[in-house]
């Protein structure tokens, strides 16, 4: 058996392989533009178990890999805690993989299948327009609030808002901003819009979706964003892995008989952080339960803490659903 490192980056990716005895052959960097060269450099040493650490572009690598070996993806905060050190290169990145690989001590990180992968880069991008238009509302009133001017309407960005707004006279300066602010929330608009239908259309490869539907503030596109970045319900042991995995627990700092508790870690999924934020905030106003804890914490520790806390709930709610229909699928 051979143990492969491969240090990715965007042009290139660097490669170590050892045996049950230590380093073999040379190690490589190949451009990554350059795939039959990394086909045949891994084919070169079959049987083998192959490393990649996740990053944003691991996801090609690791299906062009798989079909001739075992790929194994590394958790890269977990990893960072056990390969620190002084000397950082990118063979001795390569090396490290290979070696701690062989040791059988990578931490692992989950790989979503194929449909997933591609329901998460759909809900992402959907997302990512979502917080660029709120960006830009923002960036509007922040616009009138300079200038002292005061909405009539309680709906700014609706029909009657739109057209009151590009009537107003702020000044040469101000109304060049606000041209680009609302030419700006048009095109988020439009592209919106092209992306809620194409979800529309997919949303029936995803019927667990349906299960989250009937939360207050959790819609369809939610639903989806929801079930996309939890992926397969059975990789989690509990609900509290769930809001870990969101990134909603408190650091903890424990020494002796001292202990630190923190802010959220926010780390992990930082877009079900965010759908799980927001709609923990309509949610609080239909659900009695809910709605008593949510003002339970928000007397003892405000309401931006009461608020994340019924987002962890929601994380383990949303977690329970997801298992409960998939096992009576599998009942069915």
């Amino acid at each position: 058996m051979y143990y492969i490192g491969m240090d990715l980056h965007k042009q290139d990716l660097v490669m170590a392989v050892e045996d049950e005895q230590g380093p073999v052959g040379r190690v490589r960097r190949i451009a990554c533009r350059d795939t039959d060269a990394i086909q045949a450099a891994v084919e070169r040493w079959r049987p083998f178990r192959a490393v990649v650490e996740a990053s944003a572009s691991y996801r090609w690598l690791y299906d062009l890999v798989l079909p001739l070996g075992e790929v194994i993806l590394a958790h890269p905060l977990r990893l960072r805690a056990i390969t620190a050190a002084r000397a950082k290169t990118d063979r001795l990145d390569a090396r490290l993989l290979a070696q701690l690989l062989r040791a059988n001590l990578i931490p692992t990180a989950y790989v979503p299948p194929a449909p997933y992968q591609r329901l998460r880069d759909l809900t992402r991008s959907r997302a990512r327009l979502s917080c660029g238009a709120t960006l830009a509302k923002n960036q509007v009133h922040a616009l009138l609030a300079r200038a002292n001017v005061h909405p009539p309407l309680k709906t700014l960005f609706g029909p009657r808002g739109r057209r009151w707004l590009a009537a107003l006279d702020l000044g040469l300066s101000g109304n060049l901003v606000r041209d680009e602010l609302v030419r700006r929330l048009e095109h988020y608009g439009r592209e919106i819009a092209a992306l809620d239908a194409h979800l529309e259309a997919v949303a029936s490869e995803f019927p667990q979706a349906e299960a989250l539907e009937v939360l207050h503030g959790i819609g369809r596109y939610s639903a989806l964003l929801v079930v996309a970045e939890i992926g397969e319900p059975e990789r989690f042991r509990n609900a509290r892995q769930v809001g870990a995995y969101a990134g909603l627990t408190a650091r903890v700092h424990q020494s002796g008989s001292h202990e630190h508790r923190g802010g959220i870690s926010k780390q992990g999924s930082r877009w079900l952080r965010w759908v799980l934020v927001q709609a923990a905030i309509k949610l609080v106003r239909r659900d009695a339960r809910l709605a008593a804890f949510y003002q339970r914490i928000r007397k003892r520790a405000g309401r931006n803490v009461a608020r994340v806390a019924v987002a962890r709930k929601l994380a383990g709610i949303c977690w329970v659903r997801l298992r409960r229909w998939q096992r009576e699928q599998a009942a069915a």
